[in-house]
């Protein structure tokens, strides 16, 4: 079961580390839509990396049997499936006592996750099959039913094709009861720990209603992650609402943050206090229309939006700005783990890698630059800069409950200012993000004892405390009057905790 207690990492296998050539076939790392090699041997090799970073759970692509090429590109990601009881030769290093395509390879590599203190998320696919080309016509194992699948229907969301993918007609029931025991056959003998379902809008209603009565019915501790790729609230959070979705990618939430913190959209963007309820809201304070906002997963970047975070930033401000672009990536990871929801990063956020739309957002892992210490080594100081910023706020999170299970308290916003405060059991924690310019410090007077947003119990328990910044321990303040005084620098956050 995946939790706020969790910090999730996402990997495209076939671009994280091959510690096996063995099982290479078709593989040229000078193309980046053919296979690079990574498999998992060498996920294993790097859990070291993934438990010094402070990850606890491990979200990794599919792993059916791919179709393999077609025309220029490779299934090298998963989604393209030719059987989806098999996994993919590519990616396990051969038994001879384990049949082909064994589910028992992925189960070793759960077992070793599991070893090690990390869950395994497994990405699934059901909208549909990988391209119909000669490797699938030929496939003499094929368990999908050619009338099994929706003619092409233009643009209708449920019925189209998607990229060209054969699409599955989901009202047939032959169809929902395939996949439904297909997926407890994974969940039953591998030992995942959750699932993170591709092209949810996508697909039939009907099969999540059956999904949800069986599957979740007899697992209910696995956690049901839905990627429902939307910027509005209201097309997302039917799918927790209506369809028991355990958490969701939050996309409102990580389009709200990229308008903010790279293009200086204001911060009452995010969230503002509201003195009526005719008051126009941020992002946050919808957070009422979802089940549980608290589950949702927060990230800044994936695998399948248009540039990854950094080069979003670097193209706004400058490539020769890499100062500038280090400091906005730094605040927004900031705000990302000390705000409500379950924070991902995607595999080489926490080293600042850039890449445009796909396939340059799924570049190799840059593996150069750590030493055996699995520390980025000194030399590469823009890299190591981010990545010990964000191993300090994994730690922050892991250390202090507030920040994984407190109510969200928003203090004060103005254009460049956000403030808000986490409590959970006494377990408090201010968090101050200044996004204006370097040279603009923003001396800022939180006012806590009239503060409208903060009950009477945490007023009586934060009078005269003392807080110190969880970044920066030689920086304290004190409660003064009602009153925290704090003066936050430019392109800069502050976590302070009451001692």
């Amino acid at each position: 079961m995946i939790t706020q207690d969790d910090v999730i990492y996402f990997i495209i296998t076939d671009r994280f580390y091959e510690a096996d050539s063995s099982n290479n076939t078709l593989v040229d790392t000078n193309e980046p839509r053919r296979y690079h090699g990574g498999d998992f041997a060498g996920i294993i090799e790097k859990i070291p990396y993934l438990k010094n970073l402070g990850i606890t759970a491990l979200w990794i692509t599919p792993v059916y049997l791919s179709v393999g090429r077609v025309g220029e590109s490779d299934g090298y990601h998963g989604y393209w499936a030719l059987d989806f009881n098999k996994v993919d030769p590519r990616l396990y290093s051969n038994d001879p006592a384990l049949a082909q395509g064994s589910k028992e390879y992925l189960k070793r590599l759960s077992d070793k996750l599991h070893e090690n203190g990390i869950k395994l998320i497994l990405d699934m696919v059901v909208n549909h099959t990988g391209y119909h080309n000669e490797t699938y016509n030929q496939y003499p194992e094929k368990e999908i039913k050619d009338d099994w699948f929706n003619k092409n229907n233009g643009d209708d969301l449920i019925k189209s094709q998607l990229c060209g993918l054969p699409d599955l007609n989901h009202s047939k029931p032959d169809v929902v009861d395939y996949f439904i025991n297909n997926i407890t056959e994974w969940i039953e003998q591998t030992r995942i720990d959750a699932i993170r379902m591709d092209t949810v809008k996508h697909v039939e209603d009907t099969f999540w209603y059956h999904f949800k009565s069986y599957v979740k019915g007899k697992h209910r501790d696995i956690t049901l992650i839905g990627e429902v790729l939307e910027w509005d609230i209201d097309s997302i959070s039917r799918y927790q609402k209506e369809h028991d979705f355990d958490t969701l990618f939050d996309f409102p939430l990580y389009e709200a943050v990229k308008k903010t913190f790279i293009y200086n959209q204001s911060m009452t963007s995010i969230a503002k206090p509201r003195l009526s309820q005719y008051e126009p809201r941020g992002i946050l304070d919808k957070d009422k229309l979802y089940t549980n906002a608290n589950r949702l997963v927060t990230l800044l970047d994936n695998h399948d939006l248009s540039k990854r975070f950094m080069t979003e930033t670097l193209d706004r401000w400058g490539h020769w700005d890499k100062l500038r672009a280090n400091k906005i990536l730094k605040l927004s990871l900031s705000f990302l783990f000390t705000t409500r929801g379950i924070p991902q990063i995607y595999y080489g956020t926490e080293i600042g890698m850039e890449g445009y739309a796909d396939p340059d957002n799924r570049r190799d892992m840059r593996w150069e630059i750590f030493g055996r210490d699995c520390m980025p080594l000194e030399q590469y100081e823009y890299e190591k800069d981010i990545f010990d910023h964000t191993k300090k706020l994994i730690e922050i999170r892991r250390q202090n409950e507030a920040v994984r299970y407190g109510y969200l308290f928003t203090l004060f916003t103005d254009f460049f200012v956000y403030c808000y405060m986490r409590e959970f059991k006494g377990n408090t924690i201010i968090v101050l993000i200044n996004n204006g310019f370097e040279n603009m410090p923003s001396p800022l007077a939180v006012e806590i004892d009239k503060n409208a947003n903060i009950p009477q119990r945490i007023k009586d328990n934060l009078n005269s405390k003392t807080f110190a910044n969880l970044l920066d321990s030689a920086d304290t303040v004190t409660v003064e009057n009602g009153f925290l005084n704090i003066q936050v620098p430019g392109k800069e956050a502050k976590i302070y905790k009451a001692s």
